[in-house]
C-alpha cells in the first residue's frame, strides 16, 4: 500500500491524504483527494492494523486499491504523466459522486415524466386551455357554453373520485376506469349522463395518445357506454299546437310577457336560447323567391340556417318588438316560463298532467336531507306535472316533433331548419308518446296491419 501522510498545519478539522510518487522523472507530494479527521488520523498512524481499520471504517481502502493498482497499470504502460495520474484519482475518487449525481439526474428525468404523463393533471391543464380559449375544437374555433359544461363537469367528477389517487396514462387500468364507472352510479347518475361522461373520458384518451403521453389505446375498451332504458330517462316533452294556441292568447304583462313570447319564437323557429334571443332586424330577409326567412349563423355548431317565417303567429311576435328578441337572460325564462305554463293549466288541463320523470342530483340530496319531498307512482318512480318540465330547451323540442308530426315535411327538410347534421341526433328531438307513435302506425295502414 502506498506510504501514506497528511500535509496539514492545523492539529484540528479535516485534511485529505497524500502520498509521495515519482512521476516523470520527478518525486511529487500527490493529493490522493480522500479526506481523514486530523486528530483521528494521528492517533493511529503509527499502527498499520490501526490505520487500515479506519480507513476502511471511512470507506477509502477500496479506493486506495484502486488507485495503486491504476498507478501500476500507468507505469507499466509508460503513461504515467501528472495528466493522466490526475485524470485516474479523481474517476475512483468521484465515481460514487458521480454516479449519485446520474441517480439523482435520472430520478428527476423520471419525476418530471411521471408529472408530464399524470392523467389528473393533463385533465385540469386541458380543461383550464378551453375554458381560456387557448384550446379550440376540431373546427378550429372556441369551445361553445355547452361544451366547456360539459369537461368542466367531467373534471369536477373525475377529480372528486381520484381524490386521494394519481396515476400515468399508461398506467391506466381496467380497475382504475371500472371505479370511475362505479363512482358514477354511486352518485345515481342515468345512462344518458354517464354515457356523455365516459365519451369525453374516451376524448382524452386520444388526445392523449396523440401527444404520445401513453400507448394505451386498450384502456378505450374498457370505458362501456351503459344502455338507457326508457325509464332511464327524465320526462322531455313537447307542447302540442293547441297548448302553443292558448299559450300565445293568454293575457301577460311585463318580463313575463316577453318571457312567453321569447319561448314562442323558439317554438316557431325549432331555434335555441343562444340563437332566438340573438335574432334582430338584420337576420331578418327574403329569398331570392321571394320566402320571408330568418337567417342567421348558430353560434353552437356555426352553421348558416334560413328559417322560412310560415306562422301568422311568428309574424305577429317578430313586429311587436319590430324584430328585434327582447334581452331576456335563459335563467330568467326557465323559471317564468313554468310559471306561466302552471297558470295556463288551470284552462288548458293537459300541462297539468303528471308524467313520469326523474329526479336531478341535486332533487334526491334535497329529499335526503327532508328539504324537498316529491310525488311517487304506484312503481316508485317520481311524476311531475309537465308544466313543471317546461324550460328554454322545450321550444326547440316543441317545434320540430310538431312538425314531424304534421306530416308535410321530409326530414331533410327539417333538419335544414333545426341545423342538425346528423339524423340521430334529430329524431332525439322527435318526443312522442307511445299512444301517438300507434296514432302514426294507423295512419300509415290503409287496410290492416299487413
Amino acid at each position: 500500500m502506498f506510504g501514506l501522510t497528511i500535509r496539514a498545519k492545523s492539529a484540528e478539522g479535516s485534511a485529505p491524504l497524500h502520498t509521495r510518487l515519482k512521476v516523470e522523472g520527478k518525486s511529487l507530494w500527490v493529493n490522493l483527494r480522500l479526506m481523514v479527521d486530523i486528530q483521528e488520523w494521528n492517533k493511529r498512524k503509527d499502527t498499520e492494523r490501526k490505520m487500515v481499520n479506519y480507513l476502511m471504517s471511512l470507506g477509502h481502502m477500496d479506493k486506495l486499491n484502486a488507485i495503486e493498482l491504476g498507478v501500476k497499470d500507468l507505469r507499466l504502460r509508460h503513461r504515467l504523466t501528472v495528466q493522466n495520474l490526475e485524470n485516474l484519482i479523481e474517476n475512483v475518487v468521484l465515481a460514487d459522486t458521480r454516479e449519485k449525481l446520474i441517480e439523482a439526474e435520472q430520478l428527476k428525468e423520471d419525476i418530471e415524466e411521471r408529472r408530464r404523463k399524470d392523467v389528473k393533471r393533463f385533465i385540469k391543464e386541458y380543461v383550464d386551455g378551453i375554458i381560456k380559449g387557448e384550446i379550440l375544437n376540431t373546427k378550429g374555433r372556441k369551445y361553445s357554453k355547452n361544451s366547456i359544461n360539459s369537461w368542466k363537469q367531467f373534471r369536477r367528477i373525475f377529480f372528486e373520485c381520484f381524490k386521494n389517487q394519481s396515476f400515468t396514462w399508461d398506467e391506466l387500468s381496467q380497475p382504475i376506469i371500472h371505479k370511475f364507472l362505479n363512482y358514477m352510479d354511486k352518485l345515481g347518475y342515468m345512462g344518458e349522463t354517464k354515457n356523455r361522461h365516459i365519451g369525453v373520458f374516451s376524448t382524452f384518451i386520444t388526445i392523449a395518445e396523440k401527444q404520445k403521453l401513453h400507448t394505451n389505446g386498450i384502456a378505450r375498451k374498457w370505458l362501456c357506454s351503459s344502455t338507457v332504458n326508457d325509464e332511464e330517462k327524465r320526462a322531455l316533452i313537447y307542447l302540442t299546437k293547441e297548448e302553443l294556441n292558448s299559450l300565445h292568447n293568454m293575457p301577460l304583462t311585463g318580463l313575463k310577457e316577453q318571457v312567453r313570447d321569447l319561448f314562442l319564437i323558439a317554438c316557431y323557429t325549432a331555434l335555441r336560447y343562444s340563437d332566438f334571443s340573438k335574432i334582430k332586424k338584420g337576420c331578418i330577409g327574403y329569398t331570392s323567391s321571394k320566402t320571408h326567412v330568418i337567417r342567421l349563423s348558430q353560434q353552437k355548431t356555426q352553421k348558416t340556417v334560413v328559417i322560412p317565417i310560415l306562422n301568422e303567429e311568428l309574424v305577429a311576435l317578430l313586429e311587436k318588438y319590430d324584430y328585434n328578441a327582447p334581452d331576456v337572460c335563459e335563467q330568467i325564462i326557465n323559471r317564468y316560463i313554468k310559471e306561466i305554463c302552471q297558470e295556463l293549466s288551470e284552462t288548458v288541463p293537459s300541462l297539468g298532467v303528471k308524467v313520469r320523470t326523474l329526479l336531478t342530483k341535486t332533487e334526491r340530496e334535497g329529499m335526503e336531507k327532508g328539504r324537498l319531498t316529491f310525488e311517487f307512482d304506484d312503481e316508485g318512480y317520481p311524476v311531475k306535472p309537465r308544466y313543471e318540465l317546461v324550460a328554454c330547451h322545450t321550444a326547440r323540442r316543441t317545434a320540430i316533433t310538431n312538425m314531424y308530426l304534421s306530416q308535410k315535411f321530409t326530414t331533410q327538410q327539417m333538419m335544414s331548419v333545426s341545423g342538425h347534421k346528423k339524423e340521430d341526433t334529430f329524431k332525439k328531438y322527435v318526443r312522442l308518446s307511445n299512444d301517438e307513435k300507434a296514432d302514426e302506425v294507423a295512419r300509415a295502414a290503409v287496410d290492416g296491419l299487413f
